[in-house]
């Protein structure tokens, strides 16, 4: 009957559609597959596959099965995966996503003090917008993200966890007209010209639904996705930036610029993100709790700071 052996030998034949390279990844001879193979129909009187010169094709009956083998199977490679995690010899490895426009809430916390606690931890850094990170999530690329939250169908099968709030802002030079205000109309915004996080950020997603919602067609002449960029081209062309700001933070890039929110705020959940079906390893839930207490103790501080000036 089926056993891990016949198993993976169905894969390969099924993934190549051909012995002969289920035979080549494998390392085992295409005879001891092919035997195999015919032994299981025979048990299970059960035609799988049909086979010729070229290549094999599965039946009905073969893809019924092969659904639920691949599915056995995955799942026995992620518990070999969290056994080698959790094992105190285990090398610790994370592939970490995360917000070219909020490294500095997080950054700086892993790199003094969570890996000096954790000196042989390996984490791997991908920076980009919440869309590609959801992507490579899904795919298995990445194992945590750390972004502003999605929302509705974007968030399905997904596990989230909020860590703060951002608020997006107009990044304006000096001299500019609109630095004399506390607050930005969005009407205001329309009339210049806007330098705005690319298109896969959720920055993006919510400034397009504001001004779609006001029926106002704004002027788009750049999407970045480095801030030194953004900041460069208010500097030297007197355009508009539109960033998202965690509260109390001022941006690394944006030295001499002027940051106004906007009149009506936008304001959206920043946090990690992983797949619910997915095991995280043990330095990914590690790191979460890390930063949290973190969060934690630095809410409590600004909080008691706030009550001494009152």
């Amino acid at each position: 009957m089926l056993d891990l052996k016949r198993m993976q030998y169905l894969e390969a034949v099924y993934l190549y559609k051909n012995f002969t390279k289920a035979s080549e990844m494998l390392h085992v001879s295409q005879p001891a597959i092919s035997n195999a193979i015919n032994a299981l129909e025979s048990e299970l009187k059960i035609k799988l596959m049909v086979r010729n010169s070229k290549n094999v094709t599965f039946t009905y009956e073969g893809e019924q099965v092969m659904g639920r083998i691949t599915k056995i199977l995955e799942l026995f490679r992620e518990t070999e995966s969290v056994i080698r995690d959790l094992s105190e010899s285990a090398e610790q490895r994370l592939r970490l996503g995360i917000s070219y426009a909020m490294t500095q809430q997080i950054i700086p916390v892993v790199f003094s003090s969570f890996l000096q606690i954790h000196p042989n931890v390996q984490i791997t850094w991908n920076e980009g917008s919440m869309n590609e990170h959801l992507d490579l999530l899904r795919n298995d690329a990445l194992d945590l993200v750390y972004n502003g939250l999605p929302t509705g169908l974007a968030a399905e099968g997904l596990r989230l966890i909020p860590v703060s709030v951002a608020e997006v802002h107009a990044v304006i030079h000096p001299s500019h007209p609109l630095a004399r205000l506390e607050r930005i109309p969005l009407q205001a915004l329309c009339s210049e010209s806007l330098v705005m996080m690319d298109t896969q950020s959720r920055v993006y997603e919510l400034m397009s639904e504001e001004f779609k919602k006001n029926k106002l067609a704004p002027r788009i002449v750049f999407n970045y996705k480095q801030i030194a960029c953004m900041a460069d081209m208010v500097r030297s062309s007197r355009f508009v930036g539109i960033l998202s700001v965690g509260r109390g933070e001022q941006p690394i890039g944006c030295e001499g610029l002027v940051l106004r929110p906007l009149w009506t705020p936008i304001t959206f959940d920043v946090g990690f993100f992983m797949k619910d079906s997915r095991y995280l390893p043990k330095i990914g839930q590690e790191l979460v709790q890390y930063i949290l207490n973190n969060a934690r103790l630095k809410n409590a501080g600004a909080s008691a700071s706030l009550s001494q000036d009152e």
